[in-house]
């Protein structure tokens, strides 16, 4: 079966269906430490994973879409097992690949753009991370349009930047903006829009205590 997302790759017989399986169950949208990859990790050659972004360039070209699909999927494999020496370099190659491949905003790249910043942002590098989320929501506003819900994410991490930076009211302002667009997305009782809420809270009563 051709996998929907890599139809050349998967044309070329060149990548085990185990590894098309993993690139699958990758989440780009949401990030995080996961237990289920770092399993994943143990089923397949490490050296197969480290080949893969070779094999794909030769089968669809430096600048194609499949290319820049692998390598952030790859980058996100090796955030969410913490392995952010491996991750780093994989999204910027990815992000690179994605300004040749894609002539007009797009999802991936938003995407990408927002991933990149939350490893930054990870190791604490506030300024970095602050650019990239504020470039991935101008690609993505772009891409898919001002209000929505894709925005949600890279918005707030950089309301989080912005607490960690100490610039409150801009943190207090774009969690009020986040709020009103899941909600108008969503509906005021969805579990975005409560946890939302839940952070603009904590950051009213953290502005209540710097201002004492």
């Amino acid at each position: 079966m051709v996998h929907e997302d890599f139809p050349l790759l998967t044309k070329s017989r060149r990548v085990s269906p185990k590894v098309l399986t993993i690139l699958k169950r990758i989440d780009t949208v949401i990030v995080r430490r996961n237990k289920t990859m770092e399993a994943l990790l143990t089923e397949i050659q490490e050296t197969e994973l480290a080949s893969l972004p070779r094999v794909v360039e030769e089968v669809c070209g430096p600048n194609h879409p499949e290319l820049v699909k692998v390598l952030h999927l790859l980058a996100v494999f090796y955030h969410s097992v913490y392995n952010l020496g491996k991750a780093e370099p994989l999204y910027r190659n990815a992000l690179a690949c994605a300004e040749r491949a894609f002539p007009e905003p797009n999802l991936e790249f938003g995407l990408i753009l927002n991933n990149l910043g939350r490893l930054l942002h990870e190791q604490k590098k506030l300024p970095e991370a602050e650019e990239l989320y504020r470039q991935s929501l101008l690609v993505l506003q772009k891409a898919v349009g001002p209000g929505h819900p894709k925005l949600g994410t890279p918005m707030s991490n950089l309301a989080d930047v912005y607490m960690e930076l100490g610039e409150l009211e801009h943190s207090k302002a774009l969690r009020q903006d986040l709020i009103a667009m899941l909600e108008n997305a969503f509906g005021p009782n969805h579990r975005r829009v409560v946890k939302a809420k839940r952070k603009l809270s904590l950051l009213m009563q953290l502005d209540s205590w710097s201002s004492r």
